[in-house]
């Protein structure tokens, strides 16, 4: 147990780069998806609209998003007892492993 506090107290010390860490991948995994909706819906559209609309989206849209669900994980996570956070920690990262494998990112 005491293995567990301790990994426990050191995410705690690194709760924003663990959430960063946690968006950032959920962003590279799912991106793709995003990036596909987004030609399906763009593709008889002008090329300068749809590269205004492609930079809206992935530079502005998805940077102003990631910063308060970044804010919003690490407050969540810092609710957790030492246990539960590695817990939640391991599953979300093996969960977003496990999904980036099923498509064939790695």
């Amino acid at each position: 147990m005491q293995i567990v506090d301790y990994i426990g107290n050191f995410l705690r010390s690194n709760l924003m780069y663990v959430a960063i860490g946690i968006v950032a991948t959920t962003l590279t995994v799912f991106g793709i998806h995003i990036q596909r909706a987004l030609k399906n819906l763009t593709k008889n559209m002008n090329f300068l609209i749809r590269f205004a609309i492609y930079v809206f989206v992935f530079a502005f849209g998805i940077g102003f998003l990631s910063a308060p669900t970044v804010k919003f994980m690490a407050g969540q996570l810092g609710g957790l007892s030492n246990l539960h956070l590695v817990l939640a920690v391991v599953v979300v990262f093996l969960l977003l492993c496990v999904s980036a494998k099923s498509q064939r990112q790695i």
